[in-house]
């Protein structure tokens, strides 16, 4: 079976390319025929991923900041406290372009940086042409107000148990969903802007959920969800493509995540702001931990490099790896500078984050040991709660558990009959969740790997029509 993250890549690449096909015109003389007129920008491909970008963030049905829906076409009409956003025909009248260049305060985005005149120029294009729309009448309409209706089991690429161990958060299409942590019962759902999402993270108090994720080709986001309400209370669009291996740091002031674009970046968890944005990777950036201190962080990605670097300043220490193959996964010790990572090798390697006196930079004198090769490529990897066990999952159908410190095998979780992306212990340490390509969480006993629930986190469309009326 192929990996997740390059699968994903390629039918992300397909379906931006399909979006941008070119049909070739007509055989004639070029020299006598007339240039024909350049074609209005479109909303779906041109107008929209700006939006999806630099504005839902705020403007959504979540968050709604000046009663304004940016998320519809419809919405973006009606306009908010100030008024509609555009009339079509009159780019000079159309709220939306006034503020995005500063004729109209405030400057649009809020807080970010101001739109270039290329992008401008799109929107009063496409406003001068008469504001058409031309999404697909397909795409789906889906809101907090109108969750997604699945007839299918979405794939599952993210887990992750509250600190007091009451809940399990499960990742669908464009929503996160909220779980009595037994699998006993759906608590609440959250639904966003992104089509995917990647991560989920707890704070260390409990009182807010991050998600990490986005739209492939089109934009990343990080989601901060206050639990008690389960408002919204913050949306940031970051970058041009999906968010990955979010992490927090042990106060959980900050978050970290890696990008596309092969950057890692830091933000700060009560405003949302970036903090740093470092760029020592050459390919995507797949996974991040911070130290037991928040001052260092370890990232992976593609480019095989596990790396480690300062957090405050974003400055490059060294490599704690030898460069072997593709990195997917990186997880800490909850109480060691130590990490495991892992990837298309299918090892799980090791390492602490200091190097030994003695030990000079280019040998792999941070490893620690190799543990067992894999059945499949490696997608996701958790240490328990106290350190002493070490799960690992990806493309086999198990999901074995290991001694964190010797190495030897203690018990495996199966049932699942193809990939394996994400994985979490229960903060008591008597249970594992696994999820994958299934669309099924199952709960196991870490001692034995015993199953203990099994069960499709979404409410399908039969369920729903067998419960009505």
């Amino acid at each position: 079976m192929a990996g997740f993250f390059r699968s994903s890549f390629l039918k992300a690449v397909g379906c931006f390319l399909l979006a941008w096909t070119v049909v070739p015109s007509a055989p004639g003389k070029a020299e006598s025929a007339e240039e024909p007129p350049p074609a209005a920008p479109s909303y779906f491909r041109d107008i929209r991923p700006v939006i999806q970008q630099h504005c839902q963030g705020c403007h959504q049905p979540a968050i709604m900041q000046g009663h304004l829906d940016l998320t519809q076409y419809q919405t973006l009409l009606r306009g908010g406290h100030s008024g509609p956003g555009l009339v079509a025909g009159d780019p000079e009248r159309s709220l939306l372009i006034a503020m995005m260049e500063g004729r109209r305060p405030p400057l649009m985005p809020l807080g970010g940086p101001a739109l270039d005149r290329e992008t401008i120029a799109k929107f009063r294009a496409w406003v001068k042409a008469g504001a058409t729309d031309d999404t697909p009448i397909q795409l789906d309409r889906v809101s907090q107000n109108e969750p997604p209706v699945y007839s299918s089991p979405p794939v599952i690429t993210a887990l992750a148990y509250s600190p007091d161990g009451s809940l399990l958060a499960v990742s669908g299409y464009r929503e996160v969903l909220l779980h009595r942590s037994d699998g006993s019962g759906l608590e609440g759902r959250l639904v966003g802007l992104s089509d995917r999402i990647q991560s989920l993270v707890f704070t260390p108090d409990g009182k807010t959920l991050v998600a990490g994720g986005g739209t492939p080709a089109r934009f990343g986001e990080l989601q901060f969800w206050e639990l008690a309400s389960g408002k919204l209370k913050r949306s940031v669009t970051v970058c041009k493509d999906t968010l990955f291996g979010v992490s927090l740091s042990p106060d959980g002031s900050q978050v970290a995540f890696g990008c596309s674009d092969s950057t890692v970046r830091i933000h700060e968890v009560s405003s949302g702001k970036e903090l740093l944005k470092t760029n020592h990777h050459e390919n995507w950036v797949l996974g991040t931990r911070f130290g037991m201190d928040g001052k260092r962080i370890v990232s992976v990605g593609r480019d095989f490099a596990a790396k480690l670097m300062h957090a405050e300043s974003g400055a490059f220490i060294e490599n704690l790896n030898k460069l072997r193959k593709e990195l997917a996964a990186v997880t800490r010790h909850p109480s060691r500078d130590r990490v495991v990572v892992g990837g298309e090798e299918r090892i799980p390697y090791y390492y602490r984050m200091d190097r030994p006196k003695k030990i000079f930079a280019g040998q792999e004198g941070t490893l620690i040991r190799a543990f067992e090769r894999q059945s499949g490529e490696i997608f996701a990897l958790e240490f328990s709660a106290d350190g002493r066990k070490l799960a690992v999952a990806g493309a086999g159908a198990e999901a074995p558990i290991y001694d964190a410190e010797s190495g030897e095998r203690l018990a495996a979780c199966t049932g699942h009959e193809a990939g394996i992306y994400t994985l979490a212990f229960h903060p008591g340490g008597r249970e594992l969740a696994t999820a994958g390509f299934e669309g099924r969480v199952r709960i196991h006993e870490v001692t034995s790997g015993k199953l203990l629930r099994d069960f499709v986190p979404v409410p399908m469309k039969s369920e729903m029509a067998a419960s009505g009326p």
